[in-house]
């Protein structure tokens, strides 16, 4: 009993190890803002901007440092606080200093390589179509 218990607490060690590390930034390479973005950022965000798999979608786009680069973080700010359409917003859930926090963390995501174009369908030669 006590071996299985050691190997399901192991296990979950290291599976919260792993997430904790998804983009690189383990503990000790951030500072307490960035750490306090990491988190927030896995508890709300990570649902719908993280794939959960290599193979998985996600259901909006890929958060990285872009989206805060080039005099975009009020942008960002905005977003966060208000939502859209497609997103909730988080200003009755998150302060502004816990959203200053998420920003400070994607300054820290690489930006994701672009997805491979996907192959355009051979053209039909109406020729060769049974009648």
């Amino acid at each position: 009993m006590r071996v299985a218990l050691f190997g399901v607490l192991v296990a979950a060690g290291i599976g919260s190890a792993l997430a904790a590390d998804e983009h690189g930034h383990g503990p000790a390479d951030l500072n307490p803002v960035q750490a306090e973005g990491r988190r927030l950022y896995q508890q709300a965000c990570g649902i719908c901007h993280t794939p959960p798999t290599i193979t998985s979608p996600v259901f909006g786009p890929r958060l990285s440092k872009a989206v805060v680069e080039g005099g975009l973080e009020a942008q960002a700010k905005n977003q966060i606080a208000n939502g859209s359409p497609n997103m909730p917003g988080y200003k009755y859930t998150f302060t502004p200093t816990q959203i200053d926090s998420i920003v400070e963390f994607l300054k820290l995501l690489p930006i994701p390589p672009a997805a491979p174009a996907r192959a355009a369908p051979a053209p039909r030669n109406p020729a060769s179509t049974p009648r």
